[in-house]
C-alpha cells in the first residue's frame, strides 16, 4: 500500500491506539488466570501473534479475546512462530524453559536478525539453543529458582522470567547491570502485583513469590508512544488534539515520558484522567535526551526535532540498531529524505533545525519509521510505500490521521 500525504492541519479528539506492551502482557497473563479483553477491534499484528502463541501453549479462547487459563493443560508445542513480535518471543522463552520441552522457534526477517545471546547465557546449562538467532531449537527445562541475566540486551527476557517464576511458584532474578528499559520491567511488576502477584525489585534483584492471581476483565490501555505521533502532528501543523483512554502516568520513566519530553521542548501539554491534551507551542526548542530507558520514543522525538529552534541530541542509541530496523540508520535516512540536516555516530543522533521539504520513503518493515515519515509529510507533502507496515502496532494509523484532518490517499 502507498500513502500519498498532503500538507494538512491535525486537530480533534481521538481514542489512543492500543498499547501492544500492555496488550501482550495481558494476553500472557492468561497463563496465570482468566483474561477477557474488551473492545479489541482490528488488533495489531503483535497482539495477534501473542494471542496465537498462548493458544499453542494450551490456553483456550472462548469468544473473541476471552482466554480460559488452565495450568495443568499448559504444554510446549513442537514449533512456535512469532512473526515480528520480539516482545512475545523474548517473554515466552523463559516460560518455555520453566515448562520444559523442545520447540522450534522462528519469526520473520526482522526478528531473525535480533540476537538471543543474553537469554542463551542465562539458561545455561539447563536449556540449549541450536542457534543464537532465529530459527532456533530450544530444548530442556529450567530446574532452578535462581537465574542471572544481562540487563543490557532486553528487559523483555526479565519480564518473561517474572511470568515464568509466577507460574512456577517463586524464584529470584539477578540482573547483571546495566539495566536497559527498566520501565518495562516496572510495568510488568505493577501489572502482576495489581492482579494478585507478589513481585519485589530491590536494586538489581527481583524476588517472585507465589501469588493468588485473579481474573482480568477490561480494555487494553492506550499507548503513549503511538499516540505521540498524533500529538506531534498536531503541534507541527498548527492544530490541537485531545487523546483519551491512556493509563495514568506512573512513578517511573517510560513511553509516557514523551509527555514531559514534549513539555521540555516547549509544547503546551497536560494529562488528566487518562486524557492527553496538546495545544501547540509558541516556540519549540531542541533538547539533549538519553533514550536508553525508552528507545521506542526515538522516532517520535525525531519527528518533532527538525521544527525546533536549536539542535536535538538523542543519546543512548545502542539498542536502536537491533529494533525492527537499524533505527540509527533508518531514522537518519528518513530525515534526510525530507531534507533534514542530521548526523549520527555510534553514540548519538544530532538533528538540526531544518526546512522540511517533500520526501519519499519505502517503509523498511518498521512501523515507527513509517509513522515518523507520516508526521514529516503532513508539513511538506510526501509518500510512504509499504505503508501497511504500521499494522505491527497500529493498523488504524493512516485512517486516524485522515479522521483528524489529514489529506491522505491510500492506494
Amino acid at each position: 500500500m502507498r500513502a500519498e500525504i498532503k500538507k494538512s492541519i491535525i486537530r480533534g479528539k481521538i481514542k489512543a491506539p492500543t498499547s501492544k506492551s500492555f496488550g501482550i502482557r495481558l494476553i500472557l497473563y492468561s497463563l496465570l488466570a482468566n483474561v477477557k479483553l474488551k473492545n479489541v477491534s482490528e488488533p495489531s499484528d503483535d497482539i495477534q501473534i501473542a494471542k496465537e502463541v498462548v493458544k499453542e501453549l494450551g490456553i483456550s479462547e472462548k469468544g473473541e479475546f476471552k482466554f480460559i487459563s488452565n495450568k495443568s493443560e499448559l504444554k510446549v508445542p513442537s514449533s512456535l512462530y512469532f512473526g515480528g513480535s520480539a516482545t512475545t518471543l523474548r517473554m515466552i522463552i523463559p516460560i518455555l524453559a520453566i515448562l520444559g520441552g523442545k520447540a522450534l522457534l522462528d519469526g520473520d526477517t526482522s526478528l531473525r536478525r535480533r540476537p538471543l545471546n543474553a537469554i542463551i547465557e542465562a539458561l545455561k546449562p539447563y536449556v540449549t539453543f541450536s542457534s543464537t538467532n532465529l530459527p532456533t531449537v530450544i530444548e530442556g527445562k529450567l530446574n532452578t529458582d535462581h537465574v542471572r541475566i544481562s540487563g543490557s540486551e532486553s528487559s523483555q527476557y526479565i519480564s518473561g522470567f517474572i511470568y515464568a517464576f509466577s507460574l512456577k511458584g517463586g524464584g529470584e532474578i539477578e540482573i547483571i547491570p546495566p539495566i536497559s528499559s527498566k520501565s518495562y520491567i516496572n510495568m510488568t511488576i505493577d501489572l502482576i502485583n495489581s492482579l494478585g502477584g507478589r513481585v519485589t525489585m530491590k536494586g538489581n534483584k527481583i524476588i517472585v513469590e507465589e501469588g493468588e492471581f485473579k481474573e482480568y476483565e477490561g480494555e487494553i490501555p492506550g499507548d503513549y508512544a503511538l499516540s505521540s505521533f498524533y500529538a506531534i502532528a498536531s503541534v507541527v501543523t498548527g492544530g490541537e488534539i485531545d487523546i483519551y483512554n491512556l493509563y495514568p502516568i506512573p512513578y517511573y520513566e517510560g513511553d509516557h515520558s514523551i509527555v514531559k519530553i514534549l513539555r521540555d521542548m516547549g509544547v503546551r501539554t497536560v494529562v488528566e484522567d487518562g486524557s492527553w491534551s496538546v495545544r501547540g507551542a509558541e516556540k519549540l526548542r531542541g533538547i539533549r535526551i538519553n533514550v536508553d530507558d525508552f528507545p521506542d520514543l526515538a522516532p517520535s522525538i525525531a519527528s518533532i526535532a527538525p521544527f525546533a529552534g536549536s539542535e536535538t541530541v538523542i543519546e543512548g542509541i545502542k539498542r536502536l540498531k537491533t529494533k525492527e530496523s537499524d533505527r540509527v540508520h533508518t531514522i537518519t535516512s528518513t530525515l534526510k529524505s525530507f531534507s533534514v540536516n542530521v548526523e549520527s555516530d555510534d553514540q548519538k543522533i544530532v538533528i538540526y533545525p531544518s526546512d522540511v521539504k517533500e520526501g519519499h520513503i519505502e517503509c523498511p518493515n518498521d512501523h515507527r519509521i513509517a509513522m515518523l515519515a507520516g508526521v514529516l509529510s503532513l508539513t511538506s507533502g510526501g509518500t510512504v510505500s509499504n505503508a501497511e507496515c504500521v499494522s505491527k502496532s497500529n493498523p488504524h494509523f493512516w485512517k486516524d490521521l485522515i479522521y483528524l484532518g489529514a489529506n491522505i490517499r491510500l492506494e
